[in-house]
């Protein structure tokens, strides 16, 4: 008989540092919030939110109950970039969703949406 793991870790290569959560619906919650953040295509925007939007929690535990650990990549700035949700067996953990702590790198600084650049903005235009 499995038992529930008494918490689980979720990461982004390269991006995040791994997150230990006491519940998985808050891991993907905040493995979503901050996937969010990243200039993902529409594909993979859409494959994502598939596995991290509405009924994350039932779908992810069902794979980490066949296969232990969920693992996904994502390609971006031409690297490849593995995503993964695992049970964690040591804390500490986090006990409600948090945004992921991002690597303080300047590729990383790069990727976010939601950070400040100098780079001009296309402009609508009106008929």
């Amino acid at each position: 008989m499995k038992t529930t793991p008494p918490g689980y870790t979720v990461s982004i290569e390269g991006i995040t540092e791994p997150t230990s959560f006491r519940f998985l619906a808050d891991a993907l919650a905040s493995l979503w919030s901050t996937l969010r953040t990243l200039p993902l295509g529409w594909t993979q925007y859409e494959a994502y939110r598939y596995f991290f939007g509405p009924g994350a929690a039932d779908r992810t535990a069902a794979f980490l109950a066949r296969d232990g650990q969920l693992r996904l990549t994502f390609v971006l700035l031409g690297r490849t970039r593995l995503l993964r949700v695992a049970p964690a067996t040591q804390g500490p953990f986090q006990l409600a969703p948090v945004t992921l702590q991002l690597l303080t790198t300047p590729e990383v600084a790069a990727l976010r949406l939601d950070a400040p650049d100098d780079r001009p903005h296309e402009t609508a235009r009106c008929a």
